[in-house]
């Protein structure tokens, strides 16, 4: 969890504690509540219901997770009411604390009704750490190769489909030689059939994760994970598409360089583009996903450089890029 929520939810823990501090003791009409567990019991049913509408897709053990930790905080929010209360207007410990955590209605319902929202982010965290957890310890998708380099990761589509080569740029033209180039020191090369595969994958390991795909600069797929219904064939070259043209604004209007990554929000989705060196990473997730996402992006691009640098030498691309040009 970022700096910046951290800080928000400081923020609006002190203005719910802050709100009962100014009104108290009236009690807006309303009678002094007597604790009970039965109360108790609602408010964890409500924060469940509140914190399923976040994410829908979670599991059943996260949900309970979410509940417990809302109630804790909510506890803990009329812990420090009640200690203002103490230091305010000297009441004995035992009949503030009652007031603040179970008892005056007013700072009840008000934090009630207010700390699922400020605990969202918090949650969406644990929602996500526990899903990943699950997928590394039970994965639910197999891997196979299609053809040399390009890898298959998508757990929905069982299908085997056959993909045109990485070598392959354009079906008139005759096509540049890839011959991989021996691994760069002592590290072996990367295998074929689980590299780019993993490095896609391990970013899909969030259940926010929608699809994931890597191409290369013709819109062939090198590698895919993909939870949702739309189909790879078409976003691959729309990615690159989205880049091309914002690559072209950027440069028409100012002198900043080409961008390196786009990041773009929808009422329903998010789908962020990152050129890696030769190819391009394009990953699409629920609205709601967190900041977490880039750091899963930044390293499952230090996994796609490695791959690379150790298995394909720099000088091809650029043969192959300049013997591109001239046949065309």
């Amino acid at each position: 969890m970022e700096k910046n929520s951290k800080r928000l939810i400081l923020l609006v823990s002190l203005v719910l504690v802050v709100i009962p501090m100014v009104i108290f003791p009236s009690r807006l009409g309303m009678p002094l509540l007597t604790a009970s567990a039965i109360y108790i019991l609602y408010e964890v049913v409500f924060y469940g219901i509140v914190l399923y509408f976040f994410r829908r897709s979670v599991a059943l053990t996260a949900l309970l997770m979410g509940a417990a930790i809302t109630l804790v905080f909510r506890l803990c929010l009329g812990a420090v009411f009640g200690t203002t209360i103490i230091l305010m207007y000297g009441l004995e410990s035992s009949v503030a604390f009652s007031l603040g955590m179970t008892r005056y209605l007013p700072a009840l319902i008000l934090q009630v009704l207010a700390v699922p929202f400020v605990i969202k982010p918090v949650y969406l965290t644990l929602a996500d750490a526990m899903s990943g957890s699950a997928k590394l310890a039970k994965p639910t998708y197999s891997a196979s190769t299609i053809a040399p380099g390009i890898v298959d990761a998508d757990i929905t589509d069982k299908t085997k489909e056959p993909q045109m080569p990485i070598t392959s740029f354009e079906p008139a033209v005759s096509a540049p030689d890839f011959t991989p180039m021996e691994s760069v020191g002592s590290s072996p090369p990367l295998d074929d059939t689980s590299a780019l595969s993993k490095a896609v994958s391990y970013i899909g390991e969030l259940a926010s994760i929608k699809m994931a795909l890597l191409v290369d600069d013709e819109g062939l797929t090198l590698a895919r994970f993909n939870r949702s219904k739309e189909d790879y064939e078409l976003w691959g070259p729309l990615a690159l598409i989205l880049e091309k043209e914002n690559r072209t604004i950027v440069n028409k209007y100012s002198r900043l360089g080409a961008p390196t990554k786009i990041d773009i929000m929808t009422r329903q989705n998010r789908l962020i583009i990152r050129r890696i060196d030769y190819v391009t990473l394009m990953v699409m997730a629920d609205d709601s996903i967190d900041e977490t996402i880039h750091i899963r992006i930044a390293q499952a691009t230090d996994m796609i450089r490695k791959y690379m640098s150790e298995r394909y030498s720099p000088a091809l691309f650029a043969r192959a890029e300049e013997r591109y040009v001239s046949n065309s």
